[in-house]
């Protein structure tokens, strides 16, 4: 026989009403239904992890069992993490597929008051009498949570990092517009000392200008004038000197 789907007992039944034959043995009389149909109850299995503790990773939980759907419907089963359902989406011969809540629930004591400090055990109903707990369920939620005192730490740690970003930004912001200040200072005053060189130079060049025309018309007028040889000596040698001893060789002894 196959283990995993068992083949059902089928069973004659009746009524017994009073001395009634035709209604003591159905299973002759209808045909539509000759046979009741007795299936073994589902089982399901434990969970295999350490403890019997599952850790939960996925979005849906899944159960392993046996006979789950032969003589049930997804209505008649019932999944209950510690104080709160889990959702049935699907059964199958072997297997039983709940959507768990999305936070991890509390876990339920006997006289169904909550309890946070333990794992919520995993329980499945099938009417009034069949109860199975297959094991606890571990959201892993607490290693996931970030102590209260880091996080402090690490909001006042960022609000810091804000506040001295602010303070660069502030100061880099005024060192440019320093920096751009000086700049166009520097440039105003080159633009007045290239103006003032222009005039400058304009102005010496008129002067030079005005000074060859005067010689040029002076040479016109009274021509070159040129020295003799000796004077032009004596002016190049001794220049600005009038009783050098060399220019008394003309005059007479006293």
């Amino acid at each position: 026989p196959d283990l995993k789907n068992p083949t059902p007992i089928r069973l004659d039944y009746g009524f017994v009403m009073d001395d009634v034959e035709s209604v003591q043995n159905l299973s002759k009389h209808l045909k539509s239904s000759p046979k009741v149909y007795m299936f073994p109850d589902p089982e399901f299995a434990k969970f295999s992890d350490p403890g019997g503790v599952k850790v939960y990773k996925s979005d849906y939980l899944t159960l392993d069992g046996t006979n789950l759907n032969r003589a049930t419907k997804e209505s008649d089963i019932r999944v209950q993490i510690g104080t709160e359902l889990c959702n049935v989406t699907s059964v199958s011969l072997i297997q039983l597929t709940c959507k768990p809540p999305d936070h991890q629930p509390p876990a339920q004591k006997p006289d169904g008051t909550p309890d946070p400090n333990q794992l919520p055990d995993v329980v499945v109903m099938i009417g009034d009498k069949l109860r199975y707990t297959v094991g606890k369920l571990d959201y892993n939620e607490h290693d996931a949570l970030i102590p209260t005192y880091l996080l402090i730490n690490l909001i006042a740690l960022g609000a810091v990092l804000i506040i001295i970003t602010v303070f660069v930004l502030i100061a880099y912001r005024r060192k440019s517009s320093e920096s751009v200040r000086v700049l166009k200072n520097m440039q105003e005053q080159m633009d007045v000392l290239e103006l003032r060189v222009a005039a400058e130079c304009k102005e010496a060049f008129a002067e030079l200008q005005t000074e060859i025309t005067e010689i040029g018309c002076e040479v016109q007028t009274a021509g070159i004038p040129f020295l003799d040889y000796r004077t032009y000596c004596i002016k190049i040698l001794f220049p600005g000197i009038e009783d050098h001893c060399v220019l008394q060789w003309d005059r007479p002894d006293l």
